[in-house]
């Protein structure tokens, strides 16, 4: 075993900027980086739904714990099934259904790459969508549970709520 180290001759390693791979990232419509962005998006709503969770799990440490109010426990609890089911699970199989089913049946790319992408970039946007109201709004006129019970979306609309309390 020899353990002399060999030098390259003139090979200049040159780097692109970070603009331009980050570029390439958000406008790709290959089906592998569009898995592999399902996945990371994933992996994001699962860390958030993961803090959601402990602290859910804090506030049930013991009874009457003041940790969160009432109120900041539901939303948490609704946010938390929410993102688990349509932020992390549907992306995930999103993400490899996207990056395998070419590569399964010897396609090049998935049927209407662009639409593809198109649906990558909704479903972020949805995500990010959803917290952002929730945070913005700070607790007035605006809840998930609303939109998610059907009583609750016949009846009355979710500002009306906000009014009466005030």
């Amino acid at each position: 075993m020899a353990t002399d180290a060999v030098a390259l001759g003139g090979a200049e390693l040159t780097s692109r900027p970070i603009v331009a791979r980050l570029h390439e990232w958000v406008t790709t419509v290959d089906h592998k980086r569009l898995g592999i962005l399902y996945i990371i998006y994933a992996m994001v709503f699962l860390m958030i739904a993961g803090i959601e969770a402990i602290v859910m799990r804090i506030q049930l440490i013991r009874p009457h714990n003041d940790f969160v109010s009432p109120q900041v426990f539901n939303r948490m609890f609704t946010m938390h099934g929410t993102t688990m089911i349509f932020f992390v699970v549907m992306p995930v199989l999103f993400g490899f259904a996207n990056y395998l089913t070419p590569l399964m049946i010897g396609a090049r790319d998935m049927a209407f790459p662009r639409l593809n992408a198109f649906s990558f970039w909704m479903t972020a946007f949805g995500g990010l969508l959803l917290y952002f109201s929730l945070v913005g709004a700070n607790g007035h006129c605006w809840s998930p549970a609303w939109a998610a019970s059907a009583r609750r979306s016949i009846s009355s609309l979710p500002c009306s709520a906000c009014a009466a309390r005030e």
